[in-house]
């Protein structure tokens, strides 16, 4: 069975913005870190991942995140995280420690400011 996700990108100066939405999970990691990559230019400073309208992230989902966080660390990149506090992700990012390594913002405004 495969899960839906949704991926949508802008660029913000020097920002690039993957809004993601719906579910990620071990069927469809790999095509979003894929296409998250592909969208990545060296000369971006950061990747802001926008999860407002995601709904699940499984183990795979969150190991994709630290993944992100390290093969952007070694191009000197930044990964940010937009998750609102009402979010049903934000107890899950918070146990498994995400912002150890990707800062999490309620708001996009606020990850956009701080890249």
């Amino acid at each position: 069975m495969s899960t839906n996700a949704k991926l949508g990108f802008e660029r913000h100066e020097l920002a690039v913005v993957a809004t993601l939405a719906g579910e990620v999970d071990m069927t469809n990691a790999e095509f979003v870190r894929d296409q998250i990559t592909a969208q990545v230019p060296n000369d971006a400073h950061a990747l802001v991942i926008d999860l407002s309208a995601t709904q699940y992230l499984d183990s795979a989902a969150i190991e994709l995140l630290f993944e992100l966080s390290r093969r952007l660390g070694r191009r000197r990149q930044q990964l940010r995280l937009v998750v609102p506090e009402s979010s049903p992700l934000t107890r899950l990012l918070i146990l498994t420690d995400v912002g150890s390594v990707a800062p999490v913002h309620a708001e996009l405004a606020e990850a956009l400011s701080s890249a």
